[in-house]
């Protein structure tokens, strides 16, 4: 086992950034653990934030406003060579409306995910100006651990558990 990996290592910053396939995992209404299966919207990499958007009215709101505290697996978006890289990590969360301003810097007209057609980014934007939906921002306070490609990989940013 190596050292845990550092939060400001670029090689964990580069794949949170680049990656948007994401478990989420707090703690229901009975406080036992629950996941979402989830895509970020966006990582700061400044701010060690992480980004979803998701309806106001959902349970996992309700679980995050009843206990912040979380976890979350990054995986690829598109695995590149059949590997499973991901890095996990542990942060506080908190659910807010965001501004016109802030949705527009977030999310581009298009998605990055040609998957994702244009319509539905317009629709979540709309639903995040109108309240329907809002923006879950992940305040990443430690990497756990993590696997990531051959070619990014240091010492300092693999750890065995």
């Amino acid at each position: 086992m190596t050292g845990r990996p550092h939060l400001d290592s670029p090689h964990v910053m580069e794949f949170m950034t680049r990656n948007h396939r994401v478990f989420l995992f707090c703690r229901d209404d009975a406080e036992r653990p629950i996941g979402y299966a989830m895509r970020s919207v966006a990582y700061a990499a400044a701010t060690h934030c992480l980004y979803f958007a998701t309806y106001t009215k959902s349970a996992k709101v309700r679980h995050l406003r009843a206990d912040p505290d979380v976890a979350c697996l990054v995986l690829p978006s598109e695995p590149s060579d059949g590997a499973a890289h991901w890095v996990s990590v542990r942060g506080t969360a908190d659910v807010y409306r965001p501004s016109a301003t802030e949705i527009d810097a977030m999310i581009d007209a298009a998605s990055p995910d040609s998957r994702v057609p244009d319509a539905v980014v317009a629709k979540v934007k709309d639903r995040l100006l109108s309240g329907k939906r809002s923006l879950i921002r992940l305040t990443v306070d430690q990497v756990r651990a993590a696997d990531l490609p051959a070619d990014a990989r240091v010492s300092q940013d693999r750890c065995d558990y």
